[in-house]
């Protein structure tokens, strides 16, 4: 089950088709149903949110350690995870300055997320070659890939 929702795409693509089918249900009857097409929205709106880790992607975590060398920010995220989703937000404009790594496509970085946080998959982690963190604090994760970004 982990590894069919590892993909960043399909949260985005179900919300989607849910959106669609209750679109359509709304407009079906003799009248339009208000409060669906509202849902829809709010619906389309998620998805729109969610989208954005698509566009984080992920890489491979046999990749973390020569990107921390030279003086890189590494997250590990996964999809659906509501932190992680505001935390891409977060660094929306600095996308490109930060290694994601998605812990549920591979099982390495996984357990090296395990290591870091006393055995659980906690997520956001973010690494640097001088510290980790849980990333809920948003700002400070910002604070740090601004600085790191600023370095290269």
């Amino acid at each position: 089950m982990r590894r069919l929702f590892a993909n960043a795409w399909l949260l985005t693509v179900l919300v989607i088709v849910l959106a669609a089918v209750v679109l359509a249900r709304a407009f079906a009857g003799p009248t339009v149903d208000a409060v669906a097409v509202l849902f829809s929205v709010a619906l389309l709106i998620f998805a729109g949110f969610t989208g954005i880790s698509m566009l984080a992607g992920s890489q491979p975590d046999a990749g973390v350690d020569a990107h921390l060398e030279n003086g890189g920010v590494v997250v590990f995220w996964r999809p659906g995870c509501t932190f992680c989703l505001r935390l891409m937000w977060t660094l929306r404009t600095r996308l490109d300055d930060v290694y994601w790594v998605n812990i549920w496509k591979d099982d390495d970085a996984a357990a090296r997320v395990r290591a870091l946080n006393k055995g659980n998959e906690t997520v956001p982690t973010l690494l640097t070659d001088s510290e980790t963190f849980v990333a809920t604090d948003r700002q400070r994760a910002l604070a740090v890939v601004q600085e790191r970004a600023g370095r290269s």
